[in-house]
């Protein structure tokens, strides 16, 4: 008896630092490390939309699926995991969600231009040209830098990255606290780059967001929308994280 007595206090002890452990893990996914390089998604508050882009284009938070004008292929991720990003060449991918751009907010999508154009095309937008660009577009302007603007179709700002090359994965990331945006953008394994905040008119354009509205030959991947402008802490970890 002695020793089932002994046996069971310690499978409680056990048990207990067990539970211990767990708490304290699940208390710290969500914190930054600047030792750690990679882990995996956070789901922190204020998350509308993720798309995981694994070969296609379903919704695993949010609103429905994205579509497509014509066919696309399942693409290589920036950690080389085959099928587990899209790639389209002369083809949109529109995703319709009326979440997307609601102030304020925070969008992010990683982006490989398999070649680049010495003309300036658009890598995605959501909104329409006016006096001002009306809502969100990014540029790969000239084959020399990706260009954010945002504006409320009378004003606004340009937000550009002098960082461009073919074949490489590039993470961008846009926030707008409701009077200014930041623009966040860096190379897979590089060092992210903060452009902002700037002070900016912005409106919200029901139109979808759109990937590649022109003719690049592209691959993107992991595309998420956020409620509420993230920290720059924030931005970081989801740079630093694989799906």
């Amino acid at each position: 008896m002695k020793q089932f007595a002994l046996f069971h206090e310690k499978g409680m002890k056990r048990a207990t630092l067990l539970i211990f452990l767990a708490i304290l893990h699940c208390n710290n996914t969500a914190l930054y490390d600047e030792a750690l390089t990679t882990y995996h998604r956070v789901v922190r508050p204020g998350l509308n939309e993720w798309y995981p882009l694994n070969g296609d284009l379903a919704s695993r938070i949010g609103g429905t699926a994205g579509s497509a004008t014509g066919a696309y292929t399942a693409g290589t991720n920036r950690t080389g995991e085959a099928g587990k990003s899209v790639c389209v060449s002369s083809v949109r991918a529109d995703f319709g969600s009326t979440n997307f751009g609601s102030i304020p907010f925070t969008i992010s999508m990683w982006v490989k231009l398999n070649s680049l154009p010495a003309s300036i095309n658009t890598v995605w937008q959501k909104g329409t040209a006016m006096t001002f660009w009306n809502g969100l577009r990014m540029n790969q302007d000239n084959a020399l830098s990706f260009v954010m603007t945002y504006g409320n179709g009378s004003g606004g700002n340009n937000l550009s990255n002098n960082a461009i090359a073919p074949a490489t994965w590039y993470y961008f990331a846009f926030s707008y606290t409701g009077g200014a945006g930041t623009f966040y953008a860096a190379p897979y394994g590089g060092t992210l780059v903060t452009l902002g905040p700037v002070a900016g008119g912005y409106a919200q354009n029901p139109v979808a967001l759109q990937i590649n509205p022109g003719t690049l030959n592209l691959c993107f991947d992991d595309l998420l929308h956020y409620n509420r402008a993230l920290s720059a802490d924030e931005v970081k970890e989801n740079f630093l994280t694989l799906e």
